[in-house]
């Protein structure tokens, strides 16, 4: 269950409580609200692992791209190496080479870019997920704390029967 599903059952328990009549008050047991706040923070955990694993992944993309980058550079440089012992075409083979080895450089540059543009916006995506998740749950209790009435403690004893006389 993700936490959309869950906020729509949460809704549908807001939907399906009691109402006080001439308030538009709902009246949801505690017991029931404690629950889905429960279920709520043992989501978000869930969620904080996630994103430590896409940084993870991020920085794990960045180093291998950047591996082979150093592994496509030397690769240049020891053809280059090769080619340079023949007299004729040296200035050929350094052309040639200073090529591979700048194309081996604008690669790994791109490998590197592209990573990290993934990581950010993987990260941009889950940031706006949690950030809706919390608005969505700070409305929630906002809206519950705005529709409760106010009640006194006499109130509470006389409509108990626990008044003294």
């Amino acid at each position: 269950m993700d936490i959309l599903d869950l906020l729509e059952e949460f809704e549908a328990i807001i939907e399906g409580s009691g109402r006080i009549p001439m308030t538009g008050k709902v009246v949801i047991h505690e017991e029931v609200l404690y629950n889905y706040l429960d279920k709520f923070r043992a989501y978000l955990p869930q969620s904080i692992r996630d994103a430590e694993y896409i940084i993870r992944e991020k920085e794990r993309i960045v180093a291998d791209a950047a591996r082979e980058g150093e592994g496509l550079i030397e690769g240049a440089k020891v053809k280059c190496q090769r080619i340079v012992g023949e007299s004729e075409i040296v200035k050929q083979a350094i052309a040639q080479g200073e090529q591979i080895i700048n194309n081996a450089k604008q690669e790994a540059k791109g490998l590197i870019t592209g990573a990290y543009s993934y990581s950010e916006e993987v990260m941009a995506m889950l940031q706006k997920e949690l950030e809706s998740s919390l608005k969505t749950i700070r409305s929630g209790r906002e809206a519950i704390r705005s529709k409760l009435p106010p009640v006194s403690v006499n109130e509470l004893q006389r409509g108990s029967g626990l008044d003294e006389e």
